[in-house]
């Protein structure tokens, strides 16, 4: 009889070919021979044997469903590597002063299984999840909350010592606050906010925009862009327009992605740039009294002429206030035309229609004819 779990190293190679499975264990996926056990109890409980090292409190991913490592795992001949998971039926999120823990996990009180459902009606006493310790750190406190199927519990006790890997908290009924979350199932959820401080705005394509925020008890925030290719958003709230488009940018709690806020922004093409000159024929310094002088407006976008129309205006030398010197006796979008009446100096002015910002200035000497 062949004893699968005590054979040579490429016999099992060859069961693991033939009969394993693929599973992930931190994010690696590896293949596994995976057997149930025999053992009379209220939990999904399997046998996993592997080529890849794993150890207690690593979380399984077989067959779309997560298992946590709950042995001991020695490494034994042939570099085999073997233990028992557990399936994980739950999931909770525990706030732990507005620090959230995402956590798979099992739960067991001392007079009843995990199937039986009792533990969502009990009326007195503790239960206990246990959870890998790779998925939390030292900040979680004692009075961290959580809700399970709409009921409130709270953490009393942490022990992360007595099976290396994994962490047993106990935890005992509360009462439900009105910051709860019912909906998400976040223990002070409605309490916790992230919101900008800016949210009106445009982005221009090839520039940055320097987003604000808060987030209750400072709580860490990442970004996120619903188009990368239209704008970027760094870990820091800084967008960059890459190009012309709306985007979408959501700013969520660093933990927990329920918790969030999001703007809609718009990048824009880079604005029109134009530039104005007047010319003439011939010598545009000057206009013989008693005759006239036709002008032009010149519109360049870049390096380009663009058609764009502009007005015409006349004053006196200071380039404000009337003169008698020189009067315009027609105009165009483009041209006009200017008379000399008397000897001295005026000022011709061209201002473009779609921006008043941009306009250009003529000094004019009215000369004697010679």
């Amino acid at each position: 009889m062949i004893n699968l779990f005590d054979n040579g190293t490429d016999d099992f190679q060859f069961l693991l070919d033939q009969m394993g499975s693929d599973v992930t264990i931190r994010d690696n996926q590896v293949r596994a021979l995976i057997t149930n056990t025999n053992l009379e109890q209220n939990y999904d409980d399997k046998k996993i044997t592997s080529l890849s090292p794993f150890s207690r409190g690593d979380i399984v991913v077989y067959n779309g469903k997560k298992y946590l490592v709950i042995s001991e795992v020695n490494e034994k001949r042939y570099n085999k590597f073997k233990g028992i998971m557990r399936f994980l039926p739950h999931t909770i999120i525990v706030n732990s002063e507005s620090l959230f823990y995402t956590l798979d996990c099992y739960i067991n009180t001392t007079d009843l299984g995990i199937t039986t459902g009792k533990v969502l009606t009990l009326a007195d006493g503790e239960i206990i999840v246990n959870c890998s310790n790779y998925s939390m750190d030292s900040n979680l406190k004692l009075g961290a909350r959580f809700l399970l199927n709409g009921q409130a519990w709270k953490v009393t006790g942490v022990d992360d010592f007595s099976q290396p890997g994994m962490v047993a908290l106990t935890c005992a009924k509360d009462s439900s606050l009105p910051s709860d979350d019912l909906i998400n199932g976040i223990a002070g959820g409605l309490d916790i906010k992230v919101k900008f401080d800016n949210s009106n705005f445009d982005v221009i394509v090839g520039n940055t925009y320097q987003l604000t925020w808060t987030s209750t008890n400072n709580a860490p925030v990442r970004f996120v862009s619903s188009n990368p290719d239209v704008a970027m958003v760094d870990a820091n709230g800084l967008i960059t327009g890459l190009t012309a488009g709306n985007v979408t940018i959501t700013a969520h709690h660093a933990q927990l992605e329920q918790i969030k806020e999001t703007i809609t922004l718009t990048v824009k093409d880079v604005a029109v740039s134009y530039t104005l000159e007047i010319t003439s024929s011939s010598k545009p310094g000057e206009v013989t009294k008693g005759r006239t002088k036709t002008y032009e407006a010149i519109v360049k976008q870049g390096t380009d002429v663009v058609s764009e129309p502009v007005t015409w205006k006349i004053t006196a030398d200071s380039q404000t206030g009337a003169t008698t010197f020189a009067k315009i006796t027609s105009q165009t979008g483009t041209s006009c035309v200017v008379s000399g009446d008397a000897l001295g100096y005026v000022q011709l002015k061209a201002t473009l229609v779609s921006d008043t910002t941009v306009f250009a200035w003529q000094r004019i000497q009215v000369k004697s004819a010679i």
